[in-house]
């Protein structure tokens, strides 16, 4: 009798190279879908992130990270792409952003695996991307940090003491970080900092207010500490931002 893992090369060596297994994910809500060749061109997605960028498919084929996002941006996921072709080895959970044509952020959990050919050379990356917002919805409505995660939520542009989120939650500092980061994937000063940009940005995008009462309203001391997290996280200046996104 035949093993499992005989069964199972059987298989797959009986599957047509062309066979399409990646359309499956045109069927599961929520999630994206991509496949990059070694030099990051855009080789197969689903159509969920096709939607996202606007594109159709035969135009988004050979596209790269760098035609569809700030450019610090796309060298940060070409740095992610290289380290899984270089290692072999998968990343996964990572917390990220995403601009759509629009300007319009979105943070994603993202898991990247190597490409690999039949002789078992890594010829690319491929991934899953999912909305990391959705990973609250996930949570159950009685977990220990859903008071903290209300409480962000409503106060997320003032000073918020990260032992003051834990003692409403019942926990240690520790405890509370260390759950927080198990189901959000990010610790908590981070996840603020992300409530921030992303609500600047909806400023920035919508209204003609000046930079330095946006940075203040939205909890940064300055527009100087304003633009230096916008740009970590966004790739690109405030200033640039509103330029390339805030309709005339």
């Amino acid at each position: 009798m035949k093993s499992g893992h005989q069964l199972r090369e059987e298989f797959l060596s009986r599957v047509r190279p062309e066979q399409s297994f990646h359309l499956l994910f045109d069927h599961i809500p929520g999630v994206l879908f991509f496949a990059k060749d070694r030099s990051g061109r855009l080789l197969a997605a689903n159509r969920a992130l096709l939607d996202l960028y606007s594109y159709q498919a035969d135009d988004f084929w050979g596209v790269t990270d760098f035609e569809l996002l700030p450019h610090s941006l796309a060298e940060k996921f070409r740095e992610d792409d290289l380290k899984v072709i270089e290692s072999g080895e998968p990343m996964l959970e990572i917390v990220e952003v995403f601009i759509d044509r629009q300007g319009i952020p979105g943070w994603f959990l993202t898991n990247k695996m190597p490409v690999r050919s039949r002789e078992g050379d890594v010829i690319g990356v491929m991934g899953t991307i999912q909305d990391y917002d959705k990973q609250r919805e996930l949570l159950p409505a009685d977990m220990d940090i859903s008071p903290a995660l209300d409480f962000i939520g409503a106060n997320f542009n003032r000073d918020i003491a990260i032992p003051d989120l834990a003692k409403m939650s019942g926990l240690s500092t520790r405890q509370f970080e260390r759950k927080f980061k198990l189901h959000l994937k990010t610790p908590p000063q981070q996840f603020i900092m992300k409530m921030r940009i992303r609500a600047s940005c909806d400023d920035l995008r919508r209204t003609r207010r000046a930079i330095s009462d946006i940075a203040t309203d939205w909890g940064f001391y300055d527009q100087a500490a304003f633009t230096r997290q916008f740009r970590k996280i966004m790739g690109l200046t405030p200033l640039k931002y509103r330029k390339r996104y805030r309709p005339d």
